[in-house]
């Protein structure tokens, strides 16, 4: 090996070894456990915005950080109308408690023996509308509103593995703003 090729290859070889380290930070996509749920980042080029997180299937109680990202996944989407998508999910999980009928029978398959874990916090959802000719401009597609408290759940389905959402709350709306392109 070149003398000049020999700083590179060492270079590759440290950075081969130590990536499986990963970055640790508080919540968010790098924070240890909770970033291996998470699918990649893709963009939507129609939409110059980020697609719908995707999330790989939790079968114990999520952490905060897990329980967040969950919240992201469980509440973008892609429909015939727009993208949705959420962001800046700061939450808090409360202690568990059983099932209850009157706030809980409307969570998707959830499983009426396991505990629910109530949630709180705030979120901001974006509803997001296809870029192009002058009706939808680029940086201005999508309507922004930022919930400032809003209540929520995570909950085991009867498959066996974990759910979070948040529902709405008092919020602000803004129009003309630019889509997300990162979680």
């Amino acid at each position: 090996m070149s003398l000049s090729v020999r700083p590179l290859y060492l270079s590759l070889l440290a950075l081969t070894l130590l990536s499986p380290l990963g970055c640790k930070t508080a919540g968010g996509q790098g924070s240890g456990s909770a970033a291996s749920i998470s699918g990649p980042l893709t963009i939507l080029p129609d939409y110059q915005a980020r697609a719908p997180r995707t999330c790989a299937t939790v079968t114990s109680p999520p952490s905060v950080a897990q329980a967040a990202i969950m919240v992201q996944c469980s509440m973008d989407g892609l429909s015939d109308t727009g993208l949705s998508l959420v962001q800046n999910v700061n939450i808090q999980i409360g202690k568990s408690r059983p099932f209850v009928y009157n706030t809980d029978a409307g969570l998707a398959g959830i499983d009426l023996t396991a505990a629910v874990y109530p949630l709180q916090g705030s979120y901001t959802g974006y509803f997001c509308s296809k870029v192009g000719g002058s009706l939808v401009l680029a940086g201005h597609s999508c309507i922004r509103n930022v919930v400032a408290t809003s209540q929520g759940w995570c909950w085991k389905t009867s498959f066996g593995d974990y759910k979070c959402k948040m529902h709405g709350g008092a919020s602000t709306m803004e129009q003309g703003m630019p889509a997300p392109q990162t979680f």
